[in-house]
This record gives structure tokens, sequence and C-alpha cells, in this order.
């Protein structure tokens, strides 16, 4: 059966366009204290690198992941909208364009992450960066970002340590920018470490 998952999602990848490592740190989330503090660091990140226009590195993940850290008690999961309504840092740098909650019971990050472009409008081509909370983990995604790697539809950035199926093989980051050609393929990676939960009710997904 594990192998059987593991062709399915290596095929999944090939035909949805193989993703491309950015950036990574040795260090995540837990490394800092941040227990809960993955919402809090994706918007220090997004803070340093659409305002403060930092590079996509390591240092700029490590600097996300210790300042995201100090904005969010230990054992506390906040939303984007939480934080951005208490923390005049936040506010005052990033501006709510968009929210919405979205069903993940069948095919919600396809329907997601396409109507989300839509739904905010092209902006004069100007990037920016959805937070997506499916508690209790927070992850973000970036789009219009230019990278000396190539061009992407999305960059996601994960505080949690995962495994990425890249072309040459499986790698598992602390915490890492990855950059995916396709909507199709940032769907793929999302449903595979958050997958929906089994049982009765409609699980939902909060998007900032």
């Amino acid at each position: 059966e594990r192998g059987r998952r593991s062709r399915r999602r290596t095929a999944m990848c090939a035909d949805a366009g193989w993703p491309t490592l950015i950036a990574a740190s040795e260090e995540s989330q837990f490394d800092h204290g941040g227990v809960s503090a993955c919402t809090g660091i994706d918007l220090a990140l997004a803070i340093a690198v659409l305002v403060d226009g930092a590079a996509l590195d390591n240092e700029t993940i490590r600097n996300a992941l210790r300042r995201g850290s100090e904005l969010v008690a230990e054992n506390e999961h906040q939303s984007a909208l939480d934080l951005h309504e208490q923390h005049a840092e936040i506010a005052s740098k990033l501006q709510l364009i968009h929210q919405s909650q979205y069903s993940i019971r069948i095919e919600g990050y396809d329907i997601a992450l396409t109507l989300v472009p839509t739904e905010i409008g092209d902006r004069d081509g100007e990037a920016y960066c959805v937070v997506m909370t499916k508690p209790p983990e927070t992850v973000c995604f970036f789009r219009g970002l230019a990278t000396d790697k190539g061009a992407f539809e999305w960059i996601l950035f994960d505080s949690h340590p995962r495994e990425y199926l890249f072309e040459d093989g499986v790698q598992r980051l602390s915490s890492a920018l990855v950059g995916f050609p396709t909507t199709q393929g940032l769907a793929n990676h999302l449903m595979s470490i958050l997958p929906p939960l089994e049982g009765e009710g409609d699980e939902a997904m909060m998007i900032d």
C-alpha cells in the first residue's frame, strides 16, 4: 500500500510540475518556542518579503521564525485576522484584502487556490501572501514573487518540519520556501500534508 501511495504521489507531481526548493532553514518554529506560532511566523515572513524587500533565503526564514514566535503565546493558536487586529505593527504594514472559509472535503484545495486569485483580482501585478489555516496548523503561500530559480505560480512557506517530493527524491526539511509551477501541484502537496479528517461534518480552512 505504501508503494502504491508513493507511485501515485510521484505521478501527481510529474503531471502537475515538480516543485523547486528555493530556501530552507535547519530550524523550525519548534526551535524558537513557537509551538503554536505558525500564523505569527507566516505574517512576520510576509512583512519581511512584501514590505521590507527581504531576500527569499534562509536568513529571512530564521528571522521570521524568531519574530513570529515572539508574537504568539506558546500554546495559543491564533488566526491571521486575530493577529492583524491585536498587533499594531502587523496592521500598519499588512493590508487584509480578502478573507474566506472553504471546505476541504472534496477537492477543496484545488477550488480555494483557483478562487482566491479571482476573488482578490489582478491588483496590477502586485505580489501578495495567502495565509491558510486548517486547524491547528497554518501555512502561507506567495503569488507574484520573482525568484532567481524561475517563475512559479505559488511559493509555499511552511514553518513545520515536512517531507517534500522533488524530482530527485524525497527531502525532509525543518522549514522551507518551495516554488510550485502550478496551482494543482500546490493543491496536491497541501492535501498530502493537511488531509481532511475522517468522520462527520464539513471541515473548513480559513484563508486570509
